[in-house]
């Protein structure tokens, strides 16, 4: 009998680089959702019937990705006399907005689209909404979307709901990036992590409580492109920069050039080169064959 394809599996066994992964999203929209979720947990959910495609659509465009989140690893159906959770976050990029989350709580998800209406039409959340000052921990583990997601992602959620950092933890719907499960995201900050085992996480989070970034973890920040996570990251290598704010801001100066500015008033100039690697297997577990995937190479690091 011919091994089950497990794209976790093939994409360490091809030593495929973590860093330069992490999903381009600066807002998000976490909607909490008991039950089973299927391949799309907003529309193949118990959200769905509530979420038109229509309101799908204008949160696309406002560049807010909604994600499902819940407490409980069943699928059944859950307690949900306090009501339904929702979180609006500005993931701030370095050097030009701190991080911003909102949240209300509505009665079901009958209400979801009409607590977001100023959402969607393109402000702010509305006087409902308050301040939230909590942190988010993600893990993904929408099995139905990929079953890396649940193999690996189950494991760690059950060991982080049993650990000091339990009343932050949730698990999350598809957040990118299937065959670097597990995957914790955490919130409002938007780093992305990868290939964490219980263990993995109880180091990356108390590093994180130090504000310090495990490295061999880390995917990247939401709010910088591709390539300006691969700067982040050559230069953290580079010059063994743990700290979380030891990088200040980036921008885009060219082509495959990225400036940043760091801590102790130094910024540096990378130039990162990108290639497409041709993978010898789908990149997820139910992907097609003849697909590639991006790699980077620092070219030049100096100081401006």
């Amino acid at each position: 009998m011919t091994p089950r394809f497990i794209c976790s599996v093939a994409a360490r066994d091809r030593d495929e680089p973590l860093f330069a992964t992490a999903s381009t999203v600066r807002r998000w929209l976490l909607v909490e959702v008991h039950g089973a979720w299927g391949h799309d947990a907003v529309a193949d959910s118990q959200l769905g019937s509530h979420a038109p495609a229509v309101w799908r659509a204008a949160m696309r465009r406002q560049g807010i990705r909604v994600i499902a989140i819940r407490r409980d690893l069943g699928d059944g159906p859950a307690d949900t006399g306090a009501g339904i959770r929702l979180v609006h976050m500005r993931s701030g990029r370095p050097g030009e907005q701190v991080p911003v989350a909102q949240r209300i709580v509505v009665a079901d998800l009958r209400h979801v689209v009409e607590a977001t209406e100023s959402i969607v039409g393109g402000g702010d959340p509305d006087g409902r909404w308050e301040r939230d000052d909590s942190a988010y921990v993600l893990v993904c583990t929408n099995g139905r979307h990929d079953s890396c997601c649940a193999t690996e992602g189950r494991p760690l959620m059950r060991h982080l709901r049993t650990s000091r950092w339990s009343e932050s933890v949730w698990e999350c719907s598809h957040i990118g990036g299937d065959r670097f499960a597990g995957n914790i995201v955490l919130l409002p900050l938007g780093l992305y992590f990868g290939r964490c085992t219980p263990a993995d996480a109880d180091a990356l989070l108390s590093s994180m409580e130090d504000r310090r970034i495990d490295l061999t973890k880390f995917r990247g920040r939401s709010t910088f492109s591709l390539l300006e996570q691969a700067a982040e990251h050559f230069v953290r290598a580079a010059r063994g920069l743990e700290g979380m704010d030891a990088v200040l801001a980036a921008r885009t100066v060219d082509k495959g050039i990225i400036e940043l500015d760091l801590a102790g008033d130094t910024t540096v100039r990378v130039v990162v080169g990108r290639r497409a690697m041709a993978a010898p297997t789908p990149l997820t577990c139910k992907g097609r064959d003849g697909q590639s995937y991006p790699e980077y190479d620092l070219r030049d690091l100096t100081d401006v």
